[in-house]
C-alpha cells in the first residue's frame, strides 16, 4: 500500500523527540497490566470490577501493547489514560450497581442499532435521527463518565476536551471523522469496558489482540453494553435507543442474542469508496499513537475480510439465522441526497410517529453540516495497490443483491 502517513504537528513530534531522547517512552509511561489495575483501584478505593470475562480479554490487549504497537509518548500516555478510565468506570459501575440493584432490574426494549461499513454514512444517519428528542442516543461524555453523569456532575467540557486532542494531534483526521464530547458516539466506547472492543485495535497495531478479538465469544461484552444502557437510561426520560457503530456488523448474531427485539438499520455504499476511505481512517489511527504504521498487508486482508462478512450476513439473513424482518437498507447516497425523505423511510419501518418538527430538525442539521466543511478527506482506492476492476468484481454479488451504484475508485 503507497498510504503515507500525514506529518505530525511540531508540538506532538518534539513531545516524541523528547521521549526517545529520555530512554525511551516504554520507560517513561507504564502500560504494566497490574500498575494500570492498582492506579484503577488506588483511584476511587474500590476492588470490585464485576464480572470475571474482562481480565482475559484485558491481559491480552496489553501484552499486545507492549510487545507490538511500538507507541511513541504521546501514545503511551494517550492509552494508559484511555485503560485507566475503562478500569475506574467497572470499579464504579459495579459499585453502583449493587448499590442500586433496580438499575440492572430495568429493561431495555428494542434498540435500535444503525450498523454497515466504515464510511457508509453511519455516523452521519446516528446524527440526524439524533435530531428527534424522542429518541435517546448515548454521548461521548456520558460514556466516558457513566456514573458522574448519572450524578449530574458536570463532566461533558473535559470530555470534549480530550476529543478535540485527538484533532490537535493529528489534524487531518477532523477531515475524515467528527469527534465531540457532546455528539452520539459509537458502542465501542462502551464495549471498550469489556476490553472487547474495535476501539482497542482500531488505535493500535495489536495484530494478536487482532485475532483474539475475531475469535472471542462477543456476548460478554454485549451483556455488558446492556447493562451500560440500563444505567444510562436512568436519566433523562426517553429509553428510545437509538444506537450506532460499524463494528456491530461482525458480531450481528451476539447482538441479537442479547437483544433478540432490536432492529437494524443497515447503511449501503459502494464497497470500493468504503475500502479506500476506511484504509486512509485506519491508518491515521495508528499513526496517531505508534511510531510506525506497517499498511502493507491491510488493503488485502480488508478487502476480503468485509466481503466475507458482507456474505455471511446475506446468507444469515436468507436463511433466517438473523431475523431479517428486524433490518432496514438504506442507501448512502439516499442519506446525502433525501435525508429528510429517507429518515422519514426509516420511521415508517421502525413504526414511529415523525412531525414537521423533527423533519425540520433534521433538514436543518443536514444544511448546517455538508459534506466536506471540516475539509476534504484525501483518499483514493490506487494508493491501496487494490485493483479497482478485481475488487468490482469481488463484491458484484453485494451490489446487486443491494442495488448500490457504483461510484467510481
Amino acid at each position: 500500500m503507497n498510504w503515507q502517513p500525514p506529518p505530525r504537528p511540531e508540538w506532538a513530534a518534539r513531545m516524541i523527540e523528547h521521549g526517545n531522547a529520555l530512554g525511551g517512552a516504554q520507560h517513561l509511561v507504564s502500560l504494566d497490566g497490574e500498575d494500570l489495575i492498582r492506579a484503577a483501584t488506588t483511584t476511587t478505593g474500590l476492588t470490585d470490577f464485576g464480572g470475571e470475562d474482562w481480565r482475559q480479554h484485558f491481559d491480552i490487549f496489553v501484552r499486545a501493547l507492549e510487545e507490538e504497537s511500538n507507541l511513541h509518548l504521546v501514545g503511551r500516555i494517550l492509552v494508559r489514560t484511555e485503560i485507566v478510565r475503562a478500569l475506574t468506570n467497572r470499579l464504579k459501575l459495579a459499585a453502583l450497581w449493587s448499590e442500586r440493584p433496580s438499575i440492572l432490574a430495568d429493561n431495555v426494549e428494542a434498540p435500535v442499532f444503525i450498523i454497515g461499513s466504515p464510511r457508509s454514512g453511519t455516523s452521519i444517519l446516528h446524527e440526524l435521527m439524533a435530531q428527534d428528542p424522542a429518541s435517546r442516543v448515548p454521548f461521548m461524555w456520558e460514556m466516558n463518565h457513566p456514573v458522574e453523569a448519572l450524578a449530574g456532575e458536570d463532566v461533558a467540557e473535559s470530555a470534549d476536551m480530550l476529543q478535540k486532542f485527538w484533532h490537535n494531534l493529528q489534524p487531518e483526521y477532523e477531515t475524515m471523522h467528527a469527534n465531540s464530547g457532546y455528539l452520539p458516539n459509537e458502542c465501542i466506547f462502551i464495549t471498550l469496558h469489556e476490553f472487547l472492543s474495535d476501539h482497542w485495535g482500531g488505535n493500535h497495531n495489536v495484530p494478536s489482540y487482532d485475532r483474539y478479538l475475531q475469535k472471542a465469544d462477543q456476548r460478554p461484552a454485549y451483556r455488558y453494553h446492556k447493562e451500560f444502557l440500563k444505567t444510562l437510561q436512568q436519566r433523562g426520560a426517553s429509553k428510545r435507543w437509538l444506537l450506532k457503530a460499524p463494528s456491530h456488523i461482525f458480531q450481528l448474531q451476539a447482538l441479537f442474542d442479547v437483544y433478540p427485539d432490536a432492529r437494524v438499520v443497515r447503511t449501503h455504499r459502494d464497497p470500493l469508496k468504503t475500502l479506500a476511505s476506511s484504509l486512509s481512517l485506519m491508518g491515521t489511527l495508528k499513526w496517531m499513537r505508534c511510531n510506525e504504521v506497517d499498511m502493507s498487508k491491510v488493503p488485502g486482508q480488508l478487502a476480503f475480510g468485509y466481503a466475507y462478512v458482507y456474505q455471511r450476513e446475506m446468507e444469515q439473513r436468507a436463511s433466517g439465522a438473523l431475523p431479517d424482518a428486524q433490518f432496514i437498507d438504506v442507501q448512502f447516497e439516499d442519506i446525502v441526497q433525501e435525508p429528510v425523505a429517507t429518515i422519514e423511510g426509516v420511521y415508517a419501518k421502525l413504526g414511529w410517529p415523525i412531525d414537521d418538527t423533527v423533519r425540520t430538525g433534521i433538514g436543518d442539521y443536514a444544511k448546517n453540516k455538508p459534506k466536506g466543511s471540516r475539509g476534504a478527506h484525501a483518499y483514493s482506492l490506487a494508493e491501496s495497490g487494490l485493483d479497482a476492476d478485481a475488487e468490482r468484481e469481488r463484491y458484484r454479488f453485494y451490489m446487486e443483491r443491494y442495488g448500490i451504484k457504483g461510484e467510481g475508485s
